[in-house]
């Protein structure tokens, strides 16, 4: 295991691909072996580009993606209730016309092959009661509308070899893996959602009137041989999405980040009306979010800062910005819920880390694009604007809570903003408090960290009790 950097990479790009192959190209490095399978060592180790195949961005992070997830989550819930074991494999099907990088936009060679089908095939074995057992797979194509087929691991065997103009037969599991066990239509059942949104699916994502013709008019012209499919490349695209609470987004965001490679910059928060506040007796909680769905940016220093330079060992990466050198991010920036921080890995170390996820300050003005908030180097978040000046964002905590009790505002978590206390916005009309830092109350107001059997509550008093905790048990 060798970690890519700029002193090495000419060393085996002969064998292998390497991350320059896949700039600007339009295409993800798709992971074969899923990231969210895994969990700790696991998890890094699927961020190798040996197990990365070009795909395209749309397909990739949206229907390919929704299947791995549910995947995932029928395997969990049937192993919880079974005594079995699962197998899974993955892979592709090469198109030999289509590589990467392009001509048009490099002077390297095309020398990586871009797959025209992604396919999975899972083997279900019991360990006491074959009957039990049973064996799926399903392929999807690799482009914006590329729809998914769920089927047996026979036909699926099938469909690979005709696609690979293959005369031997091919065979992913021996004797199929029970297949005719006849349980097909029972894991169809747990699939049927994402089957029957398979229009929707195929559409990709939600394209203006605009984008919707011009994408028409180039397929009527590659489906008449006007102009050849394979000069067809998605170099650039858009994608927003709305969600109906910030809990939701936060949660969709860890997802993306780890099975797609994508984070989602938050673009609008849009507060809660009075109505909806008496619904939910949650007293100026700020909720639905419009965020900005862009490539998750790795290599980056711990506190947001793009690399200039990187090197790494088995055991760590650096980067150099400005001519200093700080530790990097070589996974996604999460939040842990254990640790009440955002973590990430450089190398094989956890380290604390900036979560790039807003291109709002907590005022509501827009940031540059390409400087979203994080922390760059302080101990507060901010980001430069498109006014030319700069200014503080919302520390990315959606459950703070005020000193009175009250929730922050979740765009305007607890935080200092210039001043010499920590405090937050609880209502739409700029309420402000006093308030704790964590989203679970287990800071102080003055940062330090309460002890664990004595977190922020009344005891007994009539305002939040947390100004003598101590950082130690």
């Amino acid at each position: 295991m060798v970690r890519e950097n700029q002193y090495n990479k000419d060393d085996y790009k002969g064998n292998q691909a390497i991350s320059n192959d896949y700039s600007e190209t339009g295409y993800d490095r798709g992971h074969l072996n899923p990231s969210s399978f895994q969990c700790r060592e696991g998890r890094i180790a699927t961020f190798t580009l040996t197990n990365a195949a070009p795909m395209d961005a749309c397909f990739n992070r949206n229907q390919w993606a929704k299947w791995e997830k549910n995947l995932r989550i029928f395997l969990r819930d049937k192993l919880k209730s079974d005594s079995a074991t699962a197998y899974i494999v993955t892979g592709t099907v090469p198109d030999v016309n289509l590589r990467i990088p392009q001509s048009e936009i490099s002077e390297e060679p095309e020398r990586v092959t871009v797959p025209s089908h992604i396919w999975t095939a899972v083997c279900y074995k019991h360990h006491f009661d074959n009957r039990k057992s049973f064996s799926f797979g399903y392929m999807g194509a690799n482009k914006p509308e590329g729809s998914i087929s769920l089927m047996s691991v026979s036909n699926l065997n099938t469909q690979i070899k005709n696609l690979n103009r293959q005369l031997s037969e091919v065979s992913i599991f021996v004797d199929d893996c029970f297949h005719d066990n006849n349980k097909l239509d029972e894991v169809k059942v747990k699939f049927q959602t994402l089957i029957n949104q398979q229009i929707e699916e195929t559409q990709g994502v939600q394209m203006s009137s605009g984008m919707q013709n011009t994408y028409r008019t180039l397929k009527r012209a590659a489906d008449s041989n006007i102009i050849p499919e394979k000069k067809l490349k998605l170099s650039e695209m858009t994608i927003k999405l709305a969600f109906d609470s910030m809990s939701t987004y936060y949660d969709a965001v860890k997802d993306l980040k780890v099975s797609a490679g994508s984070t989602c910059l938050i673009t609008r928060v849009k507060p809660l009306v009075r109505s909806d506040l008496r619904k939910r007796d949650i007293s100026g909680v700020s909720d639905a979010v419009e965020c900005l769905l862009v490539p998750e940016k790795q290599m980056t220093t711990a506190d947001g800062l793009p690399c200039s330079k990187f090197s790494d060992s088995s055991y760590s990466c650096q980067c150099e910005t400005n001519g200093e050198i700080k530790s990097c991010c070589s996974t996604p920036c999460l939040y842990h819920d254990n640790l009440n921080s955002y973590r990430c890995y450089s190398g094989q170390t956890q380290i604390e880390c900036s979560a790039r996820y807003s291109l709002v300050t907590f005022k509501g003005e827009k940031c540059l694009d390409d400087h979203p908030c994080a922390t760059y180097g302080n101990d507060y978040y901010w980001c430069k604007t498109i006014s030319g000046g700069w200014d503080y964002c919302s520390p990315p905590l959606w459950r703070s809570k005020a000193k009175n009790g009250k929730y922050c505002r979740s765009d305007h978590a607890c935080a200092k903003y210039g001043s010499g206390h920590m405090w937050c916005f609880t209502d739409d009309e700029d309420t402000y408090s006093n308030c704790c830092t964590s989203d679970d109350c287990n800071s102080a107001v003055n940062g330090q960290t309460c002890r664990s059997d004595h977190k922020c509550g009344y005891h007994g008093n009539d305002y939040y009790y947390h100004g003598f905790f101590h950082s130690e048990d």
